[in-house]
């Protein structure tokens, strides 16, 4: 080839793979795109659970009323038939007027207020009565517990007098209601003492009203059986109202806070297992990668192909002149009869850019540079848009990425076709190879030929 074309021409199999490329990234980000709603519907699915829980906030809040050092829940205890808040705090006071049980259903808890204020426990090392800012009268008793090296706080209670309780517990019973604490309290630690763990399990059968287990040492609360007098430590951080994404047990979930006055409601709304939604993710991402770059590839090569090449502007173009990536075209008709030779010299320079290198061929424009324009309505250039395309589809073998725009130049209109240098080793017009050579169309000669093939071979 000489000189002049070969320095200027790029290898059709590194365009062929750049074109892959440009693709390879369109699709991922098709993909994303793709696993991204897949995600957001998969978490909208569980909006109701979301409104429910912000029901139950809304609910509770409304359901309470707190003056100075005493708190009103009567409403709220005998309200059964409604879903209560998973957390209920004074803040004031840091004292927990709902907290979530644990059970064998795992039900849902948000791991950072899963605390307990153990200098609140080790007051009841012998079983005291304790009243409660919501009028509660609870007998308690505490009890220190070692097991596998943790020490353990066990706290349970039963309720003298509570709303919830038709009939008060008389004073005459309390010693027996302290035998039944202690009891409880043996039978709670050498179960878990059997088990050799104290994070799983479901609440044994015991006769008193609640109970929790506390981690001496942290606060963190291991196992929580039915509600009695709780408060957090000063040292647990309380939720910002509004909501809080966050993972656990391989499940994502959505803490809902809210606060009015001095209380506090936070409900937990499961959102969705994280195993599934990354599955559903994968699948949509990987699904809609391979779709869309199997069709871009069958339908959009040539798109790709035009995205992003570098070819003279009109203006750097009319100032530089015709050259290796320039063609200038006075004028073109769009009526088949009057086309002729016109139209071959159009396709020439077209098979000459696609066998050689990105080109621009400006259509109103003669020989010296001087803009003639092309006199058409919007309707006429419509219809010389689609006779080019169709000529270069029907003469061209086989037909190269080809962009044509009509712009508005110093007051004329202007033709712009964008030629790409394809991926194909060779483009043919009518049969003939032609290359860009300078200003020049030329017919490639036969080692010309054999260089083009090669460079798509290796």
């Amino acid at each position: 080839m000489p000189d002049g074309s070969a320095q200027t021409a790029t290898k059709p199999r590194s365009i062929r793979r750049h074109v892959d490329r440009k693709i390879l990234r369109f699709s991922l980000w098709v993909g994303g795109i793709a696993a991204l709603f897949a995600g957001i519907g998969y978490i909208g699915s569980a909006i109701p659970n979301v409104e429910r829980a912000k029901g139950s906030n809304d609910r509770a809040l409304a359901e309470i009323n707190c003056v100075g050092g005493a708190c009103d829940t009567t409403q709220l205890v005998k309200d059964w038939q409604s879903d209560q808040a998973d957390y209920l705090i004074d803040t004031e006071t840091r004292y927990l007027i709902e907290f979530p049980t644990s059970t064998g259903e795992d039900t849902e808890h948000f791991a950072p207020l899963d605390y307990f204020d153990t200098v609140f426990t080790q007051k009841f090392r012998k079983p005291t009565t304790h009243s409660t800012l919501d009028g509660e009268v609870w007998r308690l008793y505490s009890q220190k517990f070692t097991t596998m090296d943790v020490r353990l706080d066990i706290l349970i209670g039963y309720a003298m007098k509570t709303p919830w309780k038709i009939v008060e517990t008389p004073a005459s019973l309390v010693d027996k209601v302290d035998a039944a604490l202690k009891n409880e309290a043996d039978e709670l630690g050498n179960s878990f003492a059997a088990q050799g763990s104290v994070g799983s399990g479901s609440r044994i059968g015991l006769a008193s009203d609640g109970f929790v287990i506390v981690d001496a040492r942290t606060g963190h609360i291991q196992l929580a059986g039915p509600w009695l007098p709780e408060f957090l430590p000063a040292n647990v951080s309380l939720p910002n109202a509004g909501y809080r994404l966050y993972a656990r047990n391989n499940n994502l979930y959505l803490l809902v806070t809210e606060r009015r006055g001095r209380l506090l409601a936070a409900s937990v709304a499961k959102l969705g297992g994280i195993g599934w939604l990354l599955t559903l993710c994968a699948v949509a991402f990987f699904g809609m990668t391979g779709l869309a770059r199997a069709l871009c590839r069958r339908y959009l090569r040539n798109y790709f192909a035009l995205s992003g090449i570098h070819v003279p502007t009109i203006d750097s173009a009319l100032k530089a002149g015709e050259g290796q990536q320039v063609e200038f075209k006075r004028g073109l008709s769009d009526e088949v009869a009057k086309s002729g030779s016109v139209d071959t010299e159009l396709l020439k320079s077209i098979t000459a850019f696609a066998n050689t290198n990105d080109g621009v061929i400006l259509v109103g424009v003669d020989d010296t540079g001087h803009i003639k324009g092309l006199d058409l309505d919007f309707k006429r250039r419509d219809a010389l848009e689609r006779r080019i395309h169709q000529l270069v589809r029907t003469r061209i073998k086989p037909a190269p990425p080809v962009e044509i725009v009509f712009e508005g130049i110093r007051g004329m209109t202007v033709g712009r076709i964008t030629v790409a240098r394809g991926e194909r080793p060779l483009y043919t017009l009518d049969n003939m190879i032609y290359l860009r050579r300078g200003s020049s169309d030329v017919q490639a000669q036969p080692d010309e030929i054999i260089s083009l093939v090669t460079q798509f071979a290796f």
